[in-house]
């Protein structure tokens, strides 16, 4: 940040040193940060609501993207619970199920690597319309609706015309 150090560090033993000066760590960063971002741009392309935004828009989202891990057999949501995340899985799989009439669990998808599901609960505040649970160890790019309101703000009423159609 070319600011004065916030505090001082003394070794208190025998210690070996690494440095890093500020062009090789930003050169550093921005490859990874340009890396990242493209791998995510990649992934939100896909997503059909998505589909009306510029490239800028794209990767501002793809920016307020984190990335979650997730268990065998972890339940990421249930049915009829509130929503307020978007989830695209990077790496693994998922099982959707919805009970039946008979009150079973009936499996309506199965999800893989660039799948993606709760994009409703970015737009409106609809309860979950399935139990999402993870089949194997899962990777997942997420998005909360407060960030996605925030970093995208305007767009809110496009998106929704776009959701609509969809």
């Amino acid at each position: 940040y070319n600011a004065p150090r916030a505090a001082t560090c003394k070794a208190t033993s025998d210690v070996r040193l690494w440095a890093l000066d500020r062009v090789s760590f930003k050169v550093i960063l921005m490859t990874t940060t340009i890396s990242k971002r493209n791998v995510y741009k990649g992934f939100l392309q896909q997503v059909p609501i998505l589909a009306q935004l510029t490239e800028y828009e794209i990767l501002t989202i793809a920016d307020a993207l984190q990335e979650e891990e997730f268990k065998d057999g972890a339940v990421i949501c249930k049915q009829g619970d509130a929503g307020d995340t978007f989830y695209i899985i990077k790496e693994g799989n998922a099982v959707c199920t919805q009970k039946g009439a008979d009150g079973n669990d009936v499996v309506v998808a199965r999800l893989g690597n660039g799948a993606y599901f709760g994009e409703i609960a970015l737009l409106t505040s609809k309860p979950r319309q399935a139990t999402v649970s993870i089949v194997g160890d899962l990777k997942c790019l997420t998005l909360d609706r407060k960030t996605f309101k925030r970093v995208m703000g305007p767009l809110q009423d496009i998106l929704m015309r776009t959701f609509r159609k969809v």
